[in-house]
């Protein structure tokens, strides 16, 4: 499996709920993502010791069939003061341990400000 690593960055808009959703396919049919347990991790850069941003399935990712959802809430986009970093999104599959983890995504993230009043 090839990461996808995305050419456009994810927008975040300050103060704004974020949800995006994807379906995972391989060779144009769904991908059963039954126990697939996903970790996204983002920091101010590759280098970085302090991560930003931590989501796993069951805290900002649901998983439902075939599609994973990423969500934001607002009350925790509105504290984020820093504008850019990057990601990965894992997955690790089911199955017996040691369980194998994938690297789906990787990329930017880019934090717009908002303009209204908190």
């Amino acid at each position: 499996m090839k990461p996808y690593a995305r050419p456009d960055p994810l927008e975040i808009t300050q103060g704004c709920t974020f949800e995006k959703s994807w379906q995972w396919t391989a060779g144009g049919k769904p991908v059963d993502l039954t126990g697939a347990e996903f970790e996204l991790v983002a920091k101010a850069d590759a280098g970085a010791t302090d991560t930003l941003l931590f989501l796993t399935t069951g805290t900002g990712i649901a998983v439902t069939g075939s599609t994973f959802t990423v969500r934001i809430e607002s009350d925790i986009t509105r504290a984020y003061a820093r504008r850019s970093a990057v990601f990965n999104l894992r997955v690790r599959w089911p199955g017996p341990e040691p369980r194998r983890v994938d690297l789906v995504m990787t990329g930017t993230i880019v934090v717009k400000p908002g303009v209204l009043a908190p």
